[in-house]
């Protein structure tokens, strides 16, 4: 980092000229530009620290500057009030999805407890329902199944096993399963003899 003083400055365009402190070199041009962090305008006679480039031209320019005993204007203020109003942004672009996930959840849960739900039965449902007594089992250590008649069941089609068939045809009115009436019912499905 080179030092010098300025000795020209034009407010009105915004450059001026930096004398090096070493007297061997010639003005250095400086621009307003490369001063804009600074809390003040720079005035002739500032006593100026930069780094300088040779241009095409074969001029010296400074390209990094600051006013020696003159304050840096902070840019993290500008910059953390730009990363709010971003964070604004993106947890405004964020809240939309998030809400919309969030009416889904109540939604599918809404579901979940309305098929999981045990219905409310009234003393009329319960009058229109058929009720047949479940068939005790005799003989607890066979563990056998329990049975009863349900409304419709009459083909082989809707039993699940052998025992399930023998039930229906012994216990419950109008079956249609021992086509050859000899007591063994559903003999193609599930009670076959071999």
């Amino acid at each position: 980092m080179e030092k010098g003083k300025l000795v020209r400055w034009n407010a009105d365009k915004g450059f001026g000229f930096i004398k090096p402190d070493s007297t061997a070199n010639k003005d250095i041009f400086i621009h307003i530009s490369i001063l804009k962090h600074m809390a003040r305008k720079p005035v002739v006679g500032d006593q100026i620290n930069y780094f300088s480039e040779i241009q095409s031209d074969g001029k010296v320019k400074a390209i990094k500057a600051n006013i020696e005993g003159v304050a840096v204007i902070s840019t993290r203020k500008s910059n953390s009030a730009h990363h709010r109003q971003d964070n604004k942004k993106s947890t405004s672009g964020m809240l939309i999805p998030l809400l919309v996930i969030l009416a889904l959840g109540i939604f599918g849960f809404q579901k979940y407890k309305e098929m999981t739900a045990t219905p409310v039965l009234t003393n009329q449902d319960i009058e229109q329902m058929e009720w047949q007594p479940a068939v005790q089992n005799s003989n607890p250590i066979t563990n056998q199944p329990t049975f009863r008649c349900e409304a419709g069941k009459i083909h082989c089609s809707q039993m699940r096993s052998c025992d399930e068939a023998t039930f229906y045809i012994n216990n419950c009115p109008g079956t249609e399963m021992d086509g050859d009436r000899d007591g063994i019912p559903c003999e193609s499905q599930w009670c076959s003899r071999y």
